[in-house]
């Protein structure tokens, strides 16, 4: 998704070729500013359908599109008045108001509102739709598919480190990976109680833009370089040096 002249853009391409599938405008709609390249497009691996968070005037809407065509299919949430983060799983939508604390959640059978008791700093789901939220202090909410509420999950508290801003993502199908800028000299992979994997960072490394996992590494980019960690081994590498600040937006096997 980008922003044309007159209107958000959505583009779908054949990774192998290059070639431009579709196109979609979001009538009327602008992109939500974010700080990074994954916040307000969302992709449900179940079904294989786009949901797109968009502006109008002071209110912003959740829009869902078939996969490849990209066809309208329907208006998921609308009239809002905030919303700054969109995940998608197993036929969940969450849309998150990061300052507020706040989550909604739609899916089959309802849905519900939930309000965590921080401003959230970072936000993923894994695909069976578990929700895991956290805040700058490394506070974590979870929320199971088919929960009433959020459940604090505080495995982290007893660290002195941060949550990075879009500091969670999901680590296959079973885990959270979490990154925290910490006291070390160089960046490391812990495992904690709670099934989550935490990847260190010192203050000067910290990464922009959030984090993408495909195990066995964890992509991410510093400053203008692509980097990524084996998770499982604990060594970090250089991919590229791109000459510009950059944002991680999508990682892929091929």
């Amino acid at each position: 998704m980008d922003q044309t002249s007159v209107s958000a853009r959505l583009r779908s391409f054949d990774v192998d070729t290059g070639v431009e599938v579709a196109s979609r405008m979001l009538a009327q709609a602008i992109t939500v500013p974010a700080d990074s390249a994954h916040a307000t497009l969302a992709v449900d691996a179940l079904s294989g359908d786009v949901f797109a968070l968009g502006a109008r005037g002071a209110t912003r809407s959740v829009e869902q599109f078939s996969g490849r065509s990209l066809e309208p299919m329907r208006a998921v949430l609308g009239d809002l008045r905030c919303g700054d983060r969109i995940a998608a799983a197993a036929a969940r939508v969450v849309l998150a108001c990061m300052d507020e604390g706040g989550i909604v959640t739609v899916e089959p059978g309802g849905g519900g509102k939930f309000r965590a008791d921080a401003p959230l700093t970072a936000l993923a789901t894994l695909p069976d739709g578990t929700v895991l939220a956290g805040s700058a202090d490394a506070s974590l909410w979870r929320l199971a598919n088919g929960a009433t509420a959020l459940e604090r999950v505080d495995s982290l508290k007893a660290r002195d480190g941060s949550l990075l801003k879009d500091g969670i993502a999901a680590q296959g199908d079973c885990c959270f990976l979490i990154g925290l800028v910490d006291g070390v000299a160089n960046t490391q992979v812990r495992v904690v109680v709670g099934g989550f994997t935490l990847l260190l960072f010192p203050e000067a490394q910290r990464p922009q833009g959030g984090i993408l996992v495909q195990p066995p590494f964890a992509y991410y980019t510093v400053g203008s370089q692509a980097r990524h960690t084996d998770i499982q081994q604990g060594f970090s590498e250089t991919m590229a040096d791109l000459g510009a600040r950059v944002l991680s937006g999508a990682v892929a096997d091929r």
